[in-house]
């Protein structure tokens, strides 16, 4: 667990800062184009960093799957703009928790998009590393496999 101690006068403060994850899946409006695809990947991969949000989307056969993770407030904000993008429909959330841990924290950029059959072999094996004690990654893993297929 993440945690910043602060000391003053002889006396620690402990700050928690709560970790939280949301993970969705969403069925495409109408197509789009794959230049309007990489578009949104691009912007994407430009505003999680800034907002300190690490993660992963997959897209496949016009279904979106995302996980959000970060500050709970952070990745509250960010998703209720995500549910007003026009561009999905249908969006069911698998998850909406508190973690301990961060799961993509250490994974290449911090927050991915899964496009091609070497990005998925990636994440396999990175998620395979997982000590599965903690729920969360195990949960995870078993919701991106079939998505996957």
């Amino acid at each position: 667990m993440n945690d910043l101690r602060l000391i003053t006068g002889g006396f620690f403060y402990l700050y928690i800062i709560m970790e939280h994850t949301i993970c969705y899946l969403s069925k495409q409006t109408e197509a789009l184009k794959n230049s309007e695809l990489e578009e949104l990947f691009k912007y994407i991969l430009a505003i999680n960093p800034t907002l300190n949000i690490t993660g992963a989307l997959l897209y496949n056969n016009n279904f979106f799957l995302q996980v959000l993770e970060g500050n709970k407030e952070t990745v509250n904000e960010l998703f209720a703009t995500i549910r007003k993008d026009k561009r999905h429909k249908n969006i069911l959330i698998i998850l909406d928790q508190k973690i301990e841990n961060r799961i993509f924290e250490n994974y290449e950029a911090n927050f991915s998009i899964m496009k091609t059959k070497a990005d998925i072999e990636r994440l396999n094996t990175y998620l395979s590393q997982y000590d599965f004690e903690n729920k969360y990654p195990k949960n995870l893993k078993t919701l991106i496999e079939p998505f996957l297929l």
